[in-house]
């Protein structure tokens, strides 16, 4: 399993905006294939129903899964 989210800090975005970015350009600090990463804690487990370490602990397949929800 990988946490790219434990190892780093990265830029915290409003999940609104990262919405309203994919259809546009995302800044060059947004990592476009973990866009949860920029999630803060809160909105994290708000649409993720689940902790950071919860998530990253599921197979691969399955957060690619809940990703495109």
């Amino acid at each position: 399993h990988s946490a790219p989210a434990l190892m780093s800090n990265p830029k915290i975005y409003p999940y609104e905006d990262l919405k309203i970015l994919l259809k546009k350009r995302l800044p060059s600090d947004v990592d476009r294939d973990h866009l949860e990463r920029h999630l803060s804690n809160d909105e994290f487990h708000t649409l993720f129903q689940m902790s950071r370490s919860e998530f990253y602990n599921l197979p691969e397949w399955r957060r690619v899964d809940l990703k495109k929800r």
